[in-house]
């Protein structure tokens, strides 16, 4: 866009616009070298893992995510090959990562895509701009931190809860993974395993593991239309069993789904008044 036209344009409407830059720079890079199963903030993880063997300590407050967020994604990236750990041999309660192959190929992409905005943006723009757009980003950092709400200064507490996820016992990992992908759901075994999956659709994910089923699970969807769902889980070849929508004196539509393994789901929307 041209120079007069950047100034009709809020802050928060040209952020929004150019924070993918660096984020497509890297898709492509990774993509070039096949790499297409990393969990969300993966490639930031692996480029902070720093050389005493473990991440950074400001790696979640730079991320924005919890210590805890951070490490259910290196578990990921332990399993899927990208990072090794290890106990130190000089401290038994420390655990040691290191990059693997895999892992460093991933660095170096993130690292060739982050290169090639940089060029980009020093050949439109001035250093002294640039400098100062970095202490801008910093500024709003420090203001994202701070509850503005009350005017008081005080920072955010932690949010700790995001969503729920419930556990369903099954007989068959296999056999209940390929049941929820009838159902529309993105299925998947734990590291390749027959003992632990998982069932996601729409933001909302299920954990399957086997143990014994005779104490089957529940859970609560909220959906947009509860007899289209009931359209679509009543379909020919779907096992299990899906009842259909109907009235409820707390004002929602509501079906249920039961799967082969005995678990219930309960799926509602509300009525329209």
């Amino acid at each position: 866009m041209e120079n007069a036209d950047r100034n009709e344009f809020a802050t928060p409407t040209l952020m929004r616009s150019a924070r993918g830059a660096y984020a497509q720079a890297i898709r492509a890079q990774l993509n070039a070298i096949g790499i297409d199963d990393l969990p969300r903030n993966g490639a930031f993880i692996l480029a902070g893992i720093d050389t005493s063997g473990g991440p950074r300590q400001n790696l979640p407050a730079e991320l924005g995510v919890t210590k805890q967020a951070v490490s259910l994604v290196i578990d990921v990236l332990v399993n899927r090959g990208y990072l090794e750990r290890h106990s130190d041999p000089g401290d038994r309660r420390r655990v040691v990562l290191k990059l693997t192959g895999r892992g460093q190929e991933v660095v170096d992409a993130t690292l060739r895509g982050v290169a090639a905005v940089d060029r980009e943006l020093e050949a439109r723009v001035p250093p002294e701009q640039i400098e100062a757009m970095r202490s801008a980003l910093i500024a709003l950092t420090e203001i994202k931190a701070t509850d503005l709400s009350t005017g008081a200064g005080r920072r955010r507490p932690a949010r700790e809860l995001r969503r729920f996820s419930p556990i369903f016992g099954v007989r068959d990992l296999a056999a209940a993974l390929a049941h929820y992908a009838t159902l529309g759901f993105h299925t998947f075994a734990d590291d390749g395993g027959d003992q632990y999956g998982f069932a996601r659709r729409d933001g909302i994910g299920l954990h399957l593991a086997v143990h014994d089923a005779t104490c089957p699970g529940s859970a609560y969807l909220y959906v947009r239309d509860a007899d289209a769902l009931y359209q679509e889980w009543s379909r020919p070849g779907i096992a299990g069993h899906t009842h259909p929508a109907g009235p409820t004196p707390y004002r929602m539509r509501e079906g249920s789904h039961v799967d082969p393994d005995g678990n219930l789901i309960r799926f509602g929307s509300p009525l329209e008044d």
